[in-house]
């Protein structure tokens, strides 16, 4: 995360330098630039920036079924639906772990240490099993873009009337769109059509941002620039459907499959599976359940 930032403090310097001659400064007051920014939604970059990849797929498809059959007995929604499903499985897997390891051990201490952390767990298991993400706190996000974009809006076309922004905070608020509106919209854990276009709008953000300085000096027109990127790829998205993620996985995607699939964080990555697996498992687990219901009525003596 360092280096990610380390970048784009580099690149709006040297926007700033590029854009300053070409921006004369008015006789109004003007404020101080930002020493600097941090994206306000940590979920919404985790994935997306994989710096960091952990035990990647080393959860096992049982074990994920079953946490996600406890989560719909116990709250009436999916795993996916909780606030961190990712922490619950993990907490299942180290549960496993420790109880092992508990059945194994023959010191005492050692033992009650491991109970000690079991309790813990199983705390924290009890917890995160019932902390559904709600719809208010999407609503939230959904709001915190929007109102990003107004207040990014306002900076690039310099519309405060009482005072004059500096260039380098202009050149933040066409940075707002990868910064906060696409991580806010990336936050509420969006599927299928909506997914994929936000995914394109993040790779296709920055190179967009860095790139257009070297056509035009104009805040505005970069701005406008992003904005119709980021409607562009709903609009595309939307036209092309669902799709087919591991056809577009598989063969006939290439780069930018790969790419969107190293950003893929809502997907069950760091849970074993990502999510066209995911939903395969639930056809399969569906189609188990109706050939079972089939099954026993076939079996029902007629009267």
């Amino acid at each position: 995360m360092a280096a990610a930032l380390l970048l784009f403090t580099q690149a709006v310097a040297l926007q700033s330098l590029v854009l300053r001659h070409h921006h004369a400064p008015p006789g109004r007051p003007r404020l101080v630039p930002l020493r600097a920014q941090q994206g306000p939604l940590e979920d919404g970059f985790k994935g997306l920036m994989p710096l960091q990849q952990e035990a990647e797929g080393n959860v096992e498809p049982e074990l994920v079924a079953r946490v996600q059959r406890e989560v719909l007995e116990l709250t009436g929604v999916e795993l996916e639906d909780l606030l961190n499903p990712s922490k619950v499985v993990n907490l299942e897997r180290e549960k496993i772990v420790k109880e092992a390891e508990l059945a194994a051990c023959t010191d005492a201490e050692v033992k009650a240490e491991l109970e000690a952390r079991l309790e813990k767990i199983e705390a924290d298991l009890f917890r995160e099993k019932r902390t559904v993400f709600r719809g208010w706190l999407k609503g939230l996000f959904i709001s915190q873009s929007v109102i990003s974009l107004v207040l990014s809006g306002y900076m690039v076309f310099d519309a405060f009337p009482a005072f004059t922004l500096d260039i380098s905070l202009r050149a933040l608020g066409f940075w707002s769109f990868w910064l906060f509106i696409i991580p806010s919209l990336r936050a509420r854990r969006p599927r299928g059509w909506e997914k994929r276009a936000l995914d394109y709008a993040f790779l296709g953000s920055p190179l967009l941002t860095i790139g257009l300085p070297f056509v035009t000096k104009d805040p505005p027109t970069i701005w406008c620039a992003n904005l119709a990127l980021l409607v562009g790829c709903y609009a595309v998205s939307l036209a092309l459907g669902e799709g087919d993620p591991e056809a577009e996985g598989g063969a006939g995607a290439g780069k930018i499959a790969k790419a969107l699939s190293a950003i893929d964080f809502g997907s069950g990555r760091e849970r074993g599976m990502r999510s066209y697996q995911r939903e395969k498992l639930q056809e399969q687990q569906q189609q188990a359940v109706t050939g079972e219901a089939t099954a026993e009525k076939e079996a029902a003596p007629v009267e």
